[in-house]
């Protein structure tokens, strides 16, 4: 029973063992990282025409299926004279470039570019170059374009400052064109920079010379302008002196002529006041004249009025015997106290006649008194 028992477990190991090797032979497990797309080709199909994109796949059976994974993540290239490669860099340990400028002086560049894959374009690498992408691709390209651009300037232009820019920039340009052949092979290049342009040492120091020289016309006419600057300056500020004064003068004289005028106008103004005040003190003191005379023709008037109307009264029928006797008690209370002598030929009756007569031509003026009419 034991034997058995081992038997069975020792062809049960061998199944499971036969089992695993099965599976190890029939499946394949494929793992795309997030920084890579995969390339499937297959026994039946050969390259299939999609990317794989980042993930785990399993296939079966493995023996039919190949997975070429590709990094898609940016790479550095370059060119220059570093014993030492970067880690991060790819490229030829001295690999410097140098061309022959505008004049034919030597321009030796160190430059780096910093690239892609397109990864529209990566089962057309897969099919066509696979590997080593910047000895196949890039550095042809960049030698042609370098060499294009920098012959085509002065050494001077392109050693340093804005030329060394422009040549840069030209460069890039064509490296990122959308049709350039860069990018129709499948490579994007991201950005391209020129690190440094060395010289011949004699044509650099003449260049250093020759700097120093324009330096030194460049500070002569610095200072020139700024002489020039200050003394610009100056006459400015003795113009701006000059017509402030002018400026202030004008003002004052124009402040005094307004004061002169306000004080003229003041005087006609207070003028006028008076002579306006002394015709309304005439006026008022003619009409106040004027008043007082009709007041006085008024009363005048009144009184005469008056006068006359009483003297109406006295003239209607039974006044004058009235009027004689007031007349006649106003004379004997006037002669009541006439004491002394009385003519001989006057009596009292001759007298009271004569008063009588004098009292009727008083009332009726014109008029024949008693006596004379009596003989």
């Amino acid at each position: 029973m034991n034997n058995r028992m081992k038997v069975f477990a020792a062809v049960g190991a061998v199944s499971a063992g036969l089992l695993v090797v099965v599976f190890l032979i029939l499946f394949e497990v494929a793992q795309i990282a997030g920084n890579e797309l995969g390339v499937h080709e297959t026994w039946a199909d050969g390259v299939l025409d999609e990317p794989m994109q980042p993930k785990t796949y399993f296939l079966f059976p493995g023996f039919l299926h190949t997975i070429y994974k590709y990094d898609m993540s940016s790479q550095v290239y370059v060119m220059n004279d570093r014993n030492s490669r970067d880690e991060f860099a790819e490229g030829r340990e001295r690999d410097t470039y140098t061309v022959q400028s505008k004049e034919g002086q030597d321009l030796t560049i160190s430059l780096n570019v910093r690239w892609r894959l397109d990864p529209k374009k990566i089962i057309l690498i897969h099919k066509t170059i696979r590997r080593d992408f910047e000895e196949k691709i890039l550095r042809p390209v960049l030698l042609r374009e370098v060499k294009d651009a920098a012959t085509i300037r002065e050494a001077i232009v392109a050693y340093s400052g804005a030329g060394l820019v422009q040549l840069q920039l030209d460069i890039e340009r064509r490296l990122t064109d959308p049709d350039g052949e860069v990018l129709r092979q499948g490579l994007i290049v991201e950005n391209f920079v020129i690190e440094k342009i060395s010289l011949d040492p004699e044509y650099s120091n003449e260049i250093k010379a020759r700097q120093v020289a324009v330096q030194k016309e460049l500070r002569a006419k610095q200072e020139t302008l700024a002489a020039l600057e200050e003394a610009n300056k100056a006459e400015a500020e003795s113009q701006a002196d000059f017509k402030r004064f002018v400026v202030d003068a004008q003002r004052d004289k124009e402040v005094g002529v307004l004061e002169a005028q306000k004080r003229a106008e003041q005087q006609v103004l207070a003028a006028e006041a008076a002579k306006k005040q002394q015709v309304l003190e005439a006026e008022a003191e003619r009409e106040s004249g004027v008043l007082r005379a009709e007041a006085i023709i008024a009363i005048g008037n009144a009184e005469a009025e008056a006068q006359k109307v009483q003297l109406q009264a006295y003239a209607v029928e039974g006044a004058d015997n009235f009027v004689r006797i007031e007349i006649a008690r106003a004379i004997a209370e006037a002669n009541k106290g006439v004491q002394g002598y009385i003519p001989e030929s006057m009596t009292i009756n001759v007298f009271t006649d004569r008063m009588l007569e004098a009292i009727e031509r008083i009332v009726k003026p014109g008029r024949p008194t008693a006596g004379k009419s009596g003989g």
